[in-house]
């Protein structure tokens, strides 16, 4: 019952099928693999988005530019922090940035994301007639 159940899913714990009947969809071997692969795949050792809110922004802006350095992209939230400590985070991760030739984009009011690399954004714009 337990390998009828795990063939459902597509997790065959032995090489060759049982002959039993399946469900209809379940029954192709690559269906069989894709899910194999979906399920049991583990997940990647590092994110690769960084996201950091509030006033934890400011003793971790080295471990924010390592992140940058090593090519994820970083996202502060500087919302609810002080202006001059909001200002020397973001100040710090444009400079960062710079040196990467990456750029430094604000999302919304007081949340920027930082990227290592200017080629990892594409911008779309609507363009108004007038």
């Amino acid at each position: 019952m337990f390998e009828r159940i795990l063939s459902l899913l597509g997790l065959e714990t032995s090489a060759e099928p049982e002959d039993e009947e399946t469900d209809e969809g379940f029954g192709e071997n690559e269906e069989h693999e894709e899910r194999r692969t979906r399920v049991l795949t583990p997940p990647p050792a590092r994110a690769d988005i960084v996201m950091c809110r509030g006033t934890v922004c400011v003793g971790r802006k080295e471990a924010l530019a390592e992140a940058l350095r090593s090519g994820q992209m970083v996202i502060v939230d500087l919302r609810g922090m002080e202006r001059e400590d909001g200002q020397s985070v973001l100040d710090f991760l444009c400079g960062v940035a710079f040196s990467m030739r990456g750029n430094v984009v604000r999302v919304s009011q007081a949340v920027f994301l930082a990227l290592p690399k200017k080629s990892m954004m594409e911008e779309w714009e609507e363009k108004t007639s007038g």
